[in-house]
């Protein structure tokens, strides 16, 4: 277990690769090329999220995105039984729950996932 956020962070970078971290418009362009693209907002309900963004927050998604818990009830079928190289573009507030979203879906064997750089704020920062 890292011994603080920065290093949680740090880690979540090197597993999910700096290549899928992509800036706002880099983001929506993929997400508008991909018929069946997830863009996932794993910030807590009701926080502000990017128009259309699919939410399951950083807390429930290591439940959420396991097919394995499909039995138990716990598993989100438009997480869990994705296609593992379906496109998922993560995104929070500011990006480091994004980052550690992105890397529970990696660990979970999913190997599409992107990152929104800056999060939401930087979303609508770029007037997205």
């Amino acid at each position: 277990m890292p011994a603080s956020f920065v290093a949680a962070l740090e880690e979540a970078t090197a597993t999910v690769g700096a290549a899928n971290f992509l800036e706002p418009a880099a983001a929506k362009k993929l997400l508008d090329e991909t018929a069946d693209a997830l863009l996932l907002d794993v910030q807590d309900p009701g926080s502000d999220s990017i128009p259309g963004a699919y939410s399951a927050s950083l807390g429930t998604l290591v439940f959420k995105a396991d097919i394995g818990m499909k039995d138990a009830g716990f598993a989100d079928p438009k997480i869990a039984e994705r296609p593992k190289d379906g496109l998922i573009v993560v995104t929070c507030a500011l990006g480091g729950q994004a980052k550690l979203g992105a890397k529970v879906l990696v660990d979970y064997g999913f190997t599409n996932v992107k990152v929104v750089e800056g999060g939401c704020v930087a979303w609508k920062g770029a007037g997205i």
